[in-house]
C-alpha cells in the first residue's frame, strides 16, 4: 500500500475525514477525483447492500437448533436467553438432515422465511474475521496469526469491513467499487452510505457519499433561501468555498467543494422526478433502506451501473436485557428487508441487488445471566434474486460449550473468513480473478471455492 500524499490521495483522505457542521461534510464526502481502475464497462446494473448490525449480533438466537435433542442442549446452555421451541415452527429451514438436525430462523424473521423457501435467501453459518484458517489448537498454542484485538468493537468492525484494525483507511466495499466507478456517469455516487462505517466504502479512489433519509436528499446549502430569504447567502458562501487560492491544499479543498456542490445539486434535481418508495417502516433502518431504494430507482437518470450501499442498525451490544431488546431489533430488520425487497421487485431489479448482513462479531453461546458477551464467529444472511439460496452454507454448530471450535463460553472460531464472503460478492459484481489480490490481499490464504453463493 502506498502512502504518498499525492493530490489524489489527499482528496481521498479529506473525503473520509469530513469537518464539523451540516453542509461541509457533504462537500468532502460527495467528491471523488482520479480515474477508476480499468475494468470492463458493464452493460447491466448491479448493487451490493450491506446491512450492518452494530454492537455484535447474538447469532445463537438467529439460527437456532429446532430438533428435540439439539434444542435441549441449546436451551440448557442459554438458560433464560433461549428462544422458546414452540415459537420456531414457522421458521424451520428445510427438512432435518441425515443426522436428524434441523435449524430455524429467529421467530421475528418469519417474513424472510418465504425467501429462503424460494431459494433467494441463505444463511452463512459461522463467519468472521480470519487471517488464515484457524483451528482450536492453532488458537490455543499461538500457531497462526490472528485478527488484531479480537472481541474489540472498533477493531473488529474495521477488520470485518476492511481487513485491518481500527485506523484502516480502505474497505473491501470501496475496493470493489474502485473497479467500476469509471463506468458510472456520476462516479461520486458509486459508494453510498445511509448509515454505518465510512471505511467500508472507502477505496483508493472511491469515497462514501452520505445521503440523508428524509423526503429529499441533503442538498449542500440547499436551505439557504429559507433561512436568509434568498439564494444570495448560498451563492456568496459557495463563492468563498470554491474560489481558487495560492495554496495547493486550499485549491484542493475548492475542487472538493465544487464537486460536492455539483453532485448534491444533480441528485436533488434528479429526485424531483423520482417518487419516494412506499411501504417502509418509519424507524431508522426502514428510512435508510428507503433512501437506498430511491437511489436505485434513480440509477438510469443518474447514469449509474455499479453501486455499493451501506446501512446500519445499532443496539446489539446486549450484555443485558437481551430477551427484551434483541427481538425488537430482529423485527426491525425483518420489516425493513421485506419492504426493500418489495421495492426492488416493483422496479424489476430484484435479481440485480444482493443484500447481506454483517456485524463485528457474534456473541457467547453461554448466558451471563441477562445477556451474552463478546464472541467471534457469527451467522449472517445473504439475499437477492441472484443468490443460490434456500440453504445454510457451512457446518451446523453443535450447541455445546468447550466444543471443537469454542475458545471459551461458546465463542466460536469462524469456519468462513469474511474475505470469502467479500470475494463471492466481488465476483458476482463482475470482478475477475486478476482483481482478487487488489481487493482482498489475504484471500490467497483461503479456498475460493469453499463458499459458493451464486449460481
Amino acid at each position: 500500500m502506498d502512502y504518498d500524499l499525492s493530490r489524489r490521495e489527499f482528496l481521498r483522505r479529506a473525503g473520509a475525514l469530513g469537518i464539523a457542521g451540516v453542509a461541509a461534510p457533504l462537500a468532502l464526502n460527495l467528491s471523488i477525483l482520479g480515474e477508476a481502475v480499468a475494468a470492463t464497462a458493464p452493460s447491466d446494473y448491479k448493487a451490493l447492500v450491506c446491512v450492518y448490525m452494530a454492537g455484535g449480533n447474538d447469532c445463537h438466537n438467529v439460527l437456532i437448533p429446532a430438533d428435540a435433542g439439539n434444542y435441549a442442549k441449546y436451551a440448557a446452555i442459554r438458560q433464560s436467553l433461549a428462544v422458546s421451541q414452540s415459537s420456531l415452527s414457522a421458521t424451520l429451514l428445510g427438512s432435518p438432515d441425515a443426522n436428524g438436525r434441523q435449524m430455524a430462523l429467529a421467530p421475528q424473521w418469519v417474513g424472510l422465511k418465504p425467501y429462503f423457501d424460494a431459494g433467494t435467501l441463505g444463511v452463512i453459518s459461522n463467519i468472521g474475521p480470519l487471517v488464515v484458517p484457524t483451528s482450536k489448537d492453532d488458537y490455543k498454542f499461538n500457531r497462526v496469526p490472528l485478527p488484531p484485538k479480537l472481541m474489540s468493537h472498533n477493531d473488529q468492525t474495521n477488520v470485518w469491513l476492511s481487513g485491518a484494525a481500527e485506523g484502516a483507511g480502505r474497505g473491501w466495499g470501496g475496493r470493489i467499487a474502485d473497479l467500476y466507478m469509471g463506468s458510472n456517469t456520476n462516479s461520486a455516487l458509486t459508494c453510498i452510505m445511509a448509515g454505518g462505517s465510512r471505511v467500508f466504502l472507502s477505496g483508493k479512489q472511491t469515497s462514501a457519499f452520505a445521503v440523508g433519509t428524509g423526503s429529499n436528499p441533503t442538498q449542500l446549502l440547499g436551505g439557504s433561501q429559507w433561512n436568509f430569504g434568498s439564494n444570495t447567502f448560498r451563492n456568496d458562501l459557495m463563492a468563498l468555498m470554491t474560489q481558487k487560492q495560492n495554496h495547493e491544499m486550499a485549491n484542493v479543498y475548492a475542487d472538493i467543494c465544487n464537486r460536492g456542490i455539483s453532485t448534491s445539486d444533480t441528485l436533488a434535481n434528479v429526485y424531483k422526478g423520482i417518487p419516494e418508495a412506499t411501504g417502509f417502516p418509519t424507524d431508522t433502518l426502514g428510512n435508510q433502506l428507503k433512501a437506498v431504494a430511491r437511489m436505485i430507482a434513480a440509477r438510469s437518470a443518474l447514469g449509474n451501473q455499479r453501486q455499493v450501499f451501506m446501512v446500519q442498525i445499532g443496539g446489539f451490544d446486549l450484555h443485558d436485557d437481551l430477551v427484551q431488546k434483541h427481538p425488537v431489533l430482529l423485527k426491525s430488520i425483518n420489516d425493513a428487508l421485506l419492504a426493500f425487497q418489495n421495492a426492488l421487485t416493483a422496479m424489476s431489479v430484484q435479481n440485480n441487488v444482493t443484500t447481506f448482513t454483517a456485524s463485528e462479531f457474534g456473541r457467547t453461546l453461554s448466558s451471563n445471566g441477562d445477556g451474552s458477551d463478546h464472541g467471534w464467529g457469527g451467522h449472517h444472511l445473504v439475499m437477492g434474486g441472484a443468490v443460490k439460496g434456500g440453504k445454510i452454507w457451512g457446518p451446523l454448530l453443535e450447541p455445546v460449550v468447550d466444543g471443537p471450535v469454542d475458545i471459551g463460553q461458546g465463542r466460536i472460531i469462524p469456519h468462513f473468513a469474511t474475505d470469502q464472503l467479500a470475494w463471492e460478492l466481488a465476483k458476482w459484481f463482475g470482478a475477475s480473478d486478476s482483481d482478487r489480490d487488489l481487493i482482498l490481499p489475504t484471500m490467497s490464504n483461503f479456498n475460493a471455492s469453499d463458499l459458493s453463493l451464486f449460481a
